[in-house]
């Protein structure tokens, strides 16, 4: 053991090249002039003698005073192993109290910041604010009258605050053996066990088998199985529980794949595949190989090849050492292979271990083009069969796990599965979970939305499969019961009313919805996410009729989401209206953008806070709003949901705490919506939510080191007042190792011969003593140390001491680390049992940044705001396409629109080819979903009733997965349209009955518009080629269909025509197919036959039709019949 001496260490052994831990409790010299005559500090008693060197730890300073001077006493020894002395009294006869100075915040923070001389060097007390308390037995310092006022005022308050942290101070430190007694409670390696004990080498559980023995005369003997390492033991068992993962392993500095998994991996992230065996079962084939296929990476880059392997449409398990090397030193498996278990699993619907998920895309991609991060559970009933008449029963949940919400439905969809498409259209999900088997035709419709890379999902859908028992309804039930009743046992204060409210809601569900749940939480369990259900605040209906239906094909047709040319968001509706400052707001706009309003008071709202904040631009509302939204940088609705798994990191929570704190600290004079500076109801309610949570937030903030979780440090996390009692502890045990190993140089350098020796530390091992070669000193090396390292000049050594008190050391980092974790882990318990306040306030945020957003857009040119009336009505003047206006480099021709319930509600559009009847019938249909949606629109005037639905039938493509041409294709679209439609529904049927012979198809399109006027009476813009229909007005004598065409230019005798884009009444009798050929650079030749063509039949079909008239009208001679007459009347309008 090294000598204890009472007296300090001599000032030139003071200046060390390494600082420990120990500075936290150190006392800082004082700038205060010493008294000309001090008394002389009392005597350390001398060290009891030790048969063996002990560390000396350090220790507490003992104050004295007298009626001239004060003077610490330099106790810069150990209080471990000595004698009490007996205490001396003051004149006031009370014993002197124990002093514990503590350093400024500023010095403490890190470990290892003070020196040797700052433990052992006598020091004069630094009287601060902060150390002031902690002082007993000083007079009270001089001080003017005014001082001396305030202080007699706070005298009670200060006086009782110094007893409580004295009671502490000597509940810890106040015995002589206090150190000894920490570092007993958490010391883990005995000094038997530390002798000899060397550091865990990695790669030994990783080593090579041995080679095969050879026989005589060098003949290598009978080839055997090869004998697996303990590690590849360790991943096979692993790797053999999930068949279906990625697995990649940590070993030691490194993660690693193996087998097949690592030729996945080099193909994937484009990483080196060390050749090897890549099957799993010991096949022959491979048996002349005697290690797996390999692939690694360093430790840091594991979430960027993680994120990498999940966004490749794969199943990611990651395997982590449970223990570390001290700790598994000190255990008594210090011979076995590291413990390893599989920690994370990580698919495309589950990945939520990085705050920017998987949304990172291409360039141009935008975040609307992209999945959403859904992860929908199916299962349907009645699927047996393929008949036209065939129904299933569909029951879905759909969650998204990176921020808590939860989207539920159970229906019925014929055989076109137009019902199913229109939900994964608007949910787009990145993962599928099927429950049990599904039909031919829901399966094909998956597999076409999911499988292919420019699908509207924007990527590729992840597809898992589930079995479904006959039982699994009654099993579901029992499951999700148990589930809930699990969480109320739970609960510290046992179930509330609110939770037997959440069991009431959930047992309300359907049945198919309830076997989704089941199945959603068995699957999410698996990952670590089931907590995501104890949400059912957040749970919604699809089906919900407050919403205005827009189905798959109005989706995609409108382009609402992405374009229909390359798949990505720009030229959308949502690419046109996005204009938010945040994430969260950003997707809380695309849900207003697919889910239009049909609640009319609910719409005034909306688009009255819009009209406020446009028309409140540069006032002191608008702006402090403005300056508030552009200052969030987090994503706060995805952080709050990660720390409700107990997946947020530091530097996260403190940005998302301090990002809340700004704004709702914003807000504090806002108590009621009163209060908050805005007329409009939607506005003052968003304001008055947002600062109630101010007073948690401050509660939360307080406890936490700002600098030090900025900078990640887990060490340092807690502000000191509020730091974990065993945190503390095994800070303390951490100083007085330190203490020890400086205190150790004395007798390492007696040793050696020398006045002193400083420690060094070089790649990173510490407390190396140094040695110069060939000087005396080399000589005098005890055979006992052990040389690390080396260079041309020195020696590096580690003493048997030095490196049990290292080894001592490392285990009460190792048990600090894990403390530190474990007290952040109940922080944000605490944050979590105030989600849903914090929720309601981020969601607050996210509709004031939606709203901002509708503003910024309302105040571009051209844009008005809507009146929206009870009667079925579009009355648009001036209308544009909202998309193409923003595209194009000219100005947008408007045109008005006019339908009516009442009135004219079709129109019957007619015109040249590329002349604009598309983009008119889309300017339209868009024009009042945004109106619906609380937006201001593109046009001078918009008078719009409520609408229920839009439905569109445009385009041409047919379905070979399902074995259908373009022209059904066509017609079962318009038979769902048919069956869907409502008088308040907005219909748009773009050449219906092309894809088949023109009698079949103008008969077709005849009846179709001919039902939707008559019968459904459904505002319906029909765009077609057939002449023959615009005389069906003729039998609307009310002027229900009115025939409108694109108006145009001949030029050049028909050979050139100019497109004027404007819509006017009547019929386009010609299409200009032929001028579109030549646009299209058709050849020259081919052309000119097409005209002579066209030319040819338009004479040989007037010829039919003047002997057909000739026909009628013999007949009229001979029978006079009425019906003749009007037949005649009809062919001669047709010439």
């Amino acid at each position: 053991m090294a000598p204890r001496s009472s007296q300090p260490p001599s000032s030139a052994s003071q200046k060390t090249k390494q600082q420990s831990i120990s500075s936290f409790f150190t006392p800082k010299p004082s700038q205060a002039p010493k008294p000309s005559q001090a008394p002389k500090a009392s005597q350390a008693p001398k060290a009891a003698p030790k048969p063996s060197p002990q560390p000396a730890p350090p220790v507490a300073s003992v104050a004295t005073h007298d009626d001239d001077a004060e003077e610490a006493s330099p106790l810069g020894i150990s209080i471990l192993g000595r004698k009490r002395t007996k205490p001396a009294f003051g004149e006031d006869g009370e014993a002197p109290k124990r002093l514990r100075v503590s350093d400024s915040e500023d010095a403490r923070a890190s470990l290892g910041q003070a020196t040797a001389a700052s433990l052992n060097t006598p020091k004069p007390i630094k009287l601060t604010d902060r150390t002031s308390k902690f002082l007993f037995s000083s007079p009270p310092p001089q001080c003017d009258e005014n001082e001396a006022t305030v202080e007699e005022t706070d005298a009670a308050a200060t006086q009782q605050e110094k007893e409580r942290l004295h009671a502490r101070f000597v509940k810890k430190l106040g015995r002589p053996d206090s150190f000894a007694e920490l570092r007993r409670r958490n010391k883990f390696l005995t000094e038997e066990e530390a002798h000899g004990e060397g550091e865990a080498d990695e790669d030994e559980e990783d080593e090579a088998p041995k080679p095969a023995a050879k026989g005589k005369k060098g003949a290598p003997t009978k080839k055997t199985a090869t004998k697996l390492t303990p590690m590849e033991k360790q991943y096979l068992d692993i790797k053999r529980k999930h068949l279906d993962t990625v697995i990649v392993m940590e070993v030691g500095y490194k993660f690693k794949f193996f087998g097949e998994d690592a030729r996945t991996a080099s193909k994937e992230l484009g990483i080196v595949c060390i050749p090897g065996k890549m099957r799993y079962d010991e096949h022959p084939s491979e048996s002349h190989l005697d290690r797996f296929a390999s692939a690694s990476f360093p430790v840091h880059r594991l979430q960027v090849h993680v994120k990498r392997l999940v966004k490749a449409n794969h199943k990611v398990g990651v395997v982590r050492q449970i223990e570390t090397a001290a700790l598994k030193a000190a255990g008594d498996n210090r011979n076995t292979p590291f413990v390893r278990k599989l920690t994370n699993l990580y698919t495309k619907g589950t990945y939520v271990d990085d705050i920017e998920g998987l949304e990172t895309g291409p360039e141009g991609q935008g975040p609307g083009a992209q999945a959403t991060g859904y992860l929908l559970c199916i299962t349907e009933t009645n699927a047996n069969g393929w008949g036209t008449d065939e129904k299933v029963q569909v029951g879905l949940v759909a969650v998204q796990p990176a921020t808590g919400d939860v989207i539920y439905d159970d229906f019925e969809d014929g055989f076109m599965r137009s019902e199913i498409e229109t939900r994964l259209l608007h949910i787009a999900p990145a993962e599928f979970l099927v429950v049990g088997g599904l039909s031919r035709a829901t399966e094909k419709l998956i597999q076409h939305l999911s499988a292919s890379k420019t699908n509207v999902f924007g990527d590729r859908s992840r597809v898992e499969r589930v079995e479904k028992p006959k039982t699994m309804a009654a099993q579901a039930y029992g499951h999700i019961s148990n589930f809930y009743a699990g969480k109320m046992k739970a609960s510290q204060d046992g179930p509330s009313s609110s939770q037997s409210a959440i069991l009431d809601k959930v047992h309300q569900l359907s049945e198919h919805v309830t076997i989704c749940l089941s199945a959603m939480i068995t699957y999410l369990s698996e990952y670590g996410l089931e907590h995501v259900f104890d949400l059912t605040k957040y749970f919604q209906p699809f089906s919900a009729r407050s919403y205005m239906l827009l189905n798959g094909n109005t989706l995609s047709s409108l382009e609402i989401y992405q374009n229909q040319t390359d798949y990505t968001a720009k030229g959308s509706l949502f690419w046109t209206m996005d204009r938010t400052k945040t994430r969260f707001g950003q997707r809380l706009l695309r849900k207003w953008v697919g889910r239009p309003l049909i609640d009319k008071e609910r719409l005034e709202e909306r688009i009255a806070a819009v009209e406020e904040l446009k028309n409140g631009e540069n006032t002191i509302p608008f702006d402090k709003l403005k300056f508030l939204l552009s200052r969030i940088r987090t994503d706060l609705e995805k952080v709050l949901i990660r720390i409700y798994y107990k997946k947020c990191t530091r530097p996260e929570l403190l940005a998302a705490l301090q990002a809340l704190q700004d704004i709702s600290g914003q807000y504090l004079q806002v108590k009621s919506p009163g209060q908050s500076g805005f007329s409009s109801v939607l506005l003052s309610e968003a304001v008055a939510n947002i600062p109630r949570i101010y007073d948690d937030l401050v509660t939360f903030l307080e406890r936490i080191n700002t600098s030090a979780a900025k900078a990640d440090d887990k060490y340092n996390f807690f502000q000191e007042a509020h730091e974990a009692e065993d945190i503390n502890d095994l800070k303390l045990s951490i100083a007085s190792v330190e203490d020890d190993l400086n205190t150790y140089r004395k007798d390492a350098a007696a040793k050696l011969g020398i006045s002193k020796v400083d420690y060094v530390t070089v790649a990173g091992i510490e407390y190396l003593i140094e040695v110069k070669r060939k000087s005396p000193q080399e000589k005098k090396v005890p055979a006992s140390w052990q040389q690390i390292s080396a260079t041309k000049a020195t020696l590096r050594f580690h003493t048997p001491e030095v490196k049990r008190m290292c080894q001592e050391r490392d285990q009460y980092k190792e048990s600090l680390a894990a403390a530190c974790d474990a007290a952040f882990k109940r922080l944000l318990d605490e944050i979590s049992s105030k989600y849903q306040e914090l929720r309601d306030c981020v969601h607050s945020i996210a509709t004031l940044d939606a709203l901002f957003s509708l503003a910024i857009l309302a105040n571009l040119p051209g844009y008005v705001k809507p009146t929206f009336t009870d009667d079925i009505e579009l009355n648009i003047t001036g209308g544009r396409h909202p998309m193409v206006e923003q595209l194009l480099l000219d100005n947008y021709v408007p045109n008005d629109l006019n339908l009516s319930h009442t009135a004219t509600r079709a129109l019957l559009v007619t015109g040249p080819n590329m002349g604009g009847k598309s983009s008119y019938v889309r300017s339209a249909a868009l024009i009042a979903i945004m109106g619906q949606i609380g937006s201001y629109v593109p046009a001078r005037e918009a008078r719009l009733g409520m609408l229920d639905a839009v439905f569109t039938r445009m385009g041409a493509f047919d379905n070979m997965l399902k074995g259908e041409s373009t022209f059904m294709v066509e017609l079962n679209e318009t038979s769902d349209i048919l069956k869907s439609a409502t008088p308040r529904s907005l219909i748009i049927l773009d050449e219906l009955g092309r894809g088949t012979s023109t009698f079949d198809g103008v008969a077709i399109a005849e009846a179709v518009l001919d039902f939707v006027v008559r019968d459904l009476q459904s505002l319906t813009l029909f765009i077609t080629h057939y002449q023959h229909l615009s005389k069906l007005h003729s039998r609307f004598t009310n002027g229900e269909l009115k025939n409108v065409h694109v108006s145009f230019e001949e030029r050049d005798g028909g050979r050139e025509v100019v497109f004027l884009y404007e819509v006017a009444e009547g019929t386009s009798h010609r299409s200009y197919g032929l001028n579109v050929a030549r646009l299209a650079r058709v050849p020259e030749k081919v052309i000119e036959v097409a005209g002579v063509k066209s030319a040819e039949l338009e004479d040989s079909m007037a010829a039919c039709k003047i002997g057909n008239l000739s026909r009628m009208v013999t007949g009229l001679m001979s029978c006079g019949s009425e019906k003749s007459l009007e037949k005649v009347i009809e062919c001669i309008e047709q010439l």
